[in-house]
């Protein structure tokens, strides 16, 4: 078969028509156009054929992992996934991920180290969180482990410390024990180990005084008093002391408040 004409697509410059006895054909990328020499009266083979469409979705493949890239550093696997979404055979991803692990566009411990320190500058994430997140990703073990030592012991304890610093600012109602297991729960569930979450727990702590509960536990007392009033002397001292537990204060810390400030269940609390 003969070329009879090339032409550039209007939407896309870099794509050109290729047309065989005045009727379009298939259509390649300027790179594989150059590269077969596809202008007018070259002759093709069915083989030549075959291996220059071969070539053009490799091509498509490498332009739509390098536009993936733009956005962000990527991991091998989360191009592959992209590639494959985009109905890639898996020989052809293949070709196009060694091809840009040899243009340097692919590289999973520089991604993992960059993923790291993105991560513990700019969220509250710990190591075990990114540690998932990075397994999630396709980056192999020995990767993980190697780029973590970016996180160091001491700006895990700062994150720590500055979130639940932010969670004890938007908890003021609570009781400083179910303070305490909210921050402990919060920091193991962003991924930080035990012995650092205690040390943020205590630290981020440290100004909340005997006082400070005192002050809100009488807060929540006369709140629920005018909620419950409703209900009777009885059942608003019952509902009251119950609430009252279950935002961590202790029988014993609520009698004891009562009795000092002398609670009345009859009449509505100032």
């Amino acid at each position: 078969m003969k070329i009879s004409s090339v032409s550039q697509q209007q939407k896309n410059k870099e794509r050109y028509n290729v047309f065989v006895a005045g009727k379009y054909l298939f259509s390649v990328d300027e790179v594989v156009l150059a590269k077969y020499q596809l202008f007018k009266d070259r002759e093709l083979t069915e083989a030549e054929l075959a291996e220059i469409q071969e070539e053009d979705a490799i091509r498509r493949g490498l332009n739509k992992a390098i536009q993936f890239l733009a956005h962000r550093v990527r991991s091998e696997k989360e191009i592959r996934t992209h590639l494959a979404k985009a109905e890639m055979e898996e020989d052809e991803i293949n070709i196009v991920i060694t091809r840009l692990a040899e243009m340097k566009y692919i590289n999973d411990l520089e991604f993992a180290h960059l993923y790291v320190r993105t991560q513990m500058n700019t969220t509250s994430k710990g190591p075990r969180q990114i540690e998932r997140e990075l397994v999630g990703k396709g980056i192999v073990r020995e990767y993980i482990e190697e780029a973590l030592l970016d996180f160091k012991d001491d700006t895990q304890l700062e994150n720590a410390v500055k979130l639940a610093t932010k969670i004890v600012n938007r908890s003021r109602k609570s009781a400083k024990r179910q303070l305490q297991q909210k921050l402990m729960t919060e920091l193991l569930q962003k991924g930080y180990t035990t012995e650092l979450a205690q040390e943020a727990t205590i630290i981020a702590l440290e100004e909340f005084s005997e006082e400070q509960e005192q002050d809100i536990l009488g807060e929540q007392i006369a709140k629920l008093i005018r909620k419950n009033l409703r209900y009777g002397p009885a059942k608003c001292r019952q509902k009251t002391i119950t609430s009252l537990q279950q935002k961590g204060f202790s029988y014993t810390t609520i009698q004891d408040y009562m009795l000092e400030h002398e609670i009345n269940f009859e009449e509505e609390q100032d």
